[in-house]
């Protein structure tokens, strides 16, 4: 078999709260979608955007991860892989779906922005600690699950 290569990174919103479920050996599944926009070219000027709406699968700690801190309107990124998967139905007709299965998952935003666009109010700000990555970036990518709290006043969880 030659080379082949199956890598997807997409960036967009949870459209809701991840479903949490687990297999037979109790391993951790978080399924959920997001919503990616992309540009679309008119024959006019006039630049229009287009959203598509991915399914995406973690298993194990990746899972556990996404369905403790990830929730609906929360920009994420999502690397993985493509995986289509398909049964017949009853009439035997064979019915096809792709998932995006993820080994990593992040946030893009941190938590003040994600407040600012769930509140649609979203506002520009040039502090450098508004950047996504900024010193409290969280990160799942099987063993790793954060490289630091967040130094807010408020109580919810350390994002």
């Amino acid at each position: 078999m030659g080379i082949s290569y199956n890598k997807v990174i997409l960036v967009g919103r949870l459209t809701a709260d991840p479903e949490t479920s687990y297999s037979s050996n109790g391993t951790t599944i978080a399924k959920f979608r997001i919503a990616v926009d992309r540009p679309v070219f008119k024959s006019s000027s006039n630049n229009q955007q287009e959203t598509d709406f991915f399914r995406i699968v973690a298993f194990g700690k990746t899972a556990e991860f996404v369905s403790n801190y990830f929730s609906k309107g929360k920009l994420v990124m999502i690397e993985g892989r493509v995986q289509i998967n398909r049964w017949q139905d009853k009439e035997g007709v064979t019915k096809y779906f792709t998932d995006i299965i993820t080994d990593r998952a992040q946030f893009m935003e941190t938590k003040k922005a994600s407040q600012q666009f769930t509140q649609n109010a979203p506002q520009q700000t040039n502090d450098s600690s508004e950047r996504p990555f900024a010193n409290d970036e969280v990160v799942s990518n099987n063993n790793e699950v954060f490289d630091g709290p967040d130094t807010s006043d408020d109580d919810e969880v350390p994002f």
